[in-house]
């Protein structure tokens, strides 16, 4: 039987609403509601900086004694046939994964609630470290200490760099810096800690004691973080390509590229350049990692405090310069072990100058709704250089020994100054992002 021209009518009406509806869903964009009240700048603010610098000790602090390891794995054979630039690549890869899989990040961070998020993250990182304890091909390692502990911190390290701009203003530079100086206290400590272990338990059970820790030490900054920011409708967006009319994110985007390859050769060369090139021995070696570890302890958050008194954009640059010229002129003379111990500790005092000034310089040139965004786009730009600026570092090296026939500290020579230089640059291109600070604030 036809349907009668009422039914047909409703019929129609509830096609119309079904469309409505579905075009209304579609449509539907991302919401950031953002707490109401000025930001804090005090209270449970300084609670998240206590998790922070936690957080940051577990996670990157913990990661920098890759260059204690690799030291290890080259004086010991840990992996038969495996070579040093393969040692690199698994640096690379870590890194590269920590910002490659920004976007990804960012977007789990909105859709999920962010204690799930930081619990998924301490689990994969805890299990790349115990994973790689059991590697015993160079692959494997690849596997483990690269792409699963690149995942957990890349999880950890998105949802958790937007909350000190979300909880200071005044003070954003010193709780920056105070927090990211638990690269430095993770660094110190567990230079000597994994030292210590790869003497009396060997690989293996290192890596394994040194997951347990960091899943320990994360647990309860998963608890205590709190995000003053909330999303909805969150959308996966790789890449917000209005956000490169900004100069400034552009010169920001130069910075960190150019800053990263610096870092990363100072933090995993420093211990190899001990041992081979001037001949020191392993503790020696931990000891030069500690040293550039406590440097950054020092550094981080002296170096927020100084931006905020004397300009976050004028400091960062000057600091970047400093870091890049402590290469050239420290760390390309250093023959002796007391030289490479004051090159350490200068280093370490200036190199980590990226991760204490990256939120407050990027909340300098955009809001606090766009930052998560704008850093997701420096994460992507930085992750190319991260991998293979070790591969090219280690390359370098061995094209000095086995090409240009160079021996000792001389075959470090090339990449030293490829680190200063690269510094040097960094530092002009921050310089000129002062020129496009933002002149309104958020309250």
């Amino acid at each position: 039987m036809d349907a009668t021209p009422q039914a047909q009518t409703k019929l129609k009406s509830q096609s119309k609403e079904g469309r409505d509806t579905n075009q209304s869903t579609r449509k539907r964009k991302e919401i950031v509601i953002i707490d109401e009240g000025p930001i804090p700048d005090g209270g449970y603010s300084w609670v998240i900086v206590l998790c922070q610098f936690v957080g940051q000790m577990a996670t990157w602090g913990m990661l920098t004694t890759y260059g204690v390891f690799i030291s290890w794995f080259q004086g010991q054979n840990s992996f038969p046939g495996a070579t040093q630039i393969e040692f690199g690549w698994v640096a690379g890869i870590c890194f590269c994964v920590v910002f490659g899989i920004s976007p990804a990040s960012n977007y789990l961070s909105k859709l999920l609630p962010l204690r799930v998020t930081l619990a998924i993250a301490q689990t994969v990182l805890a299990l790349g470290f115990i994973l790689a304890g059991l590697s015993t091909q160079i692959w494997q390692l690849a596997l483990t200490q690269g792409l699963l502990c690149g995942v957990g911190i890349g999880l950890n390290f998105m949802a958790t760099q937007p909350l000190i701009s979300q909880w200071f203003l005044k003070h954003r530079a010193l709780a920056m810096g105070l927090s990211s100086g638990g690269v430095g206290a993770g660094g110190l400590l567990f230079s000597f800690t994994t030292r210590l272990a790869l003497a009396n338990l060997g690989v293996r059970m290192t890596y394994i004691i040194n997951g347990i820790i960091v899943f320990a030490m994360l647990t309860p900054t998963t608890v205590f973080f709190k995000s003053r920011v909330r999303v909805k409708h969150p959308e996966l967006k790789p890449i917000q390509w209005g956000l490169f009319k900004n100069l400034g994110v552009v010169f920001l985007c130069i910075w960190a590229f150019f800053v990263a390859f610096g870092y990363l050769v100072c933090i995993f060369s420093v211990a190899l350049y001990a041992t081979q090139g001037l001949g020191l021995s392993q503790a020696q070696a931990a000891s030069v990692q500690a040293i550039f570890a406590a440097g950054q302890l020092i550094g981080r958050p002296s170096t927020g405090l100084l931006l905020d008194r004397l300009g976050r954009v004028r400091m960062a640059s000057l600091v970047t310069l400093l870091s890049g010229i402590s290469c050239l002129c420290i760390w390309m003379f250093a023959k002796t072990y007391g030289v490479l111990l004051f090159f350490g500790i200068v280093s370490g005092t200036f190199s980590g100058i990226f991760y204490s000034a990256l939120g407050p310089l990027l909340s300098e040139v955009v809001s606090i709704s766009q930052f998560s965004d704008a850093l997701s786009i420096i994460w992507l730009i930085k992750a190319p250089i991260t991998l293979v600026c070790m591969p090219i570092a280690f390359g370098l090296d061995q094209y000095s020994q086995n090409v240009l026939g160079r021996s000792g500290p001389e075959i470090f020579q090339i990449s030293i100054g490829a680190a200063g230089a690269a510094n040097v640059i960094a530092a002009l291109a921050l310089f000129i992002v002062g020129r496009y600070e933002r002149t309104e604030q958020d309250a």
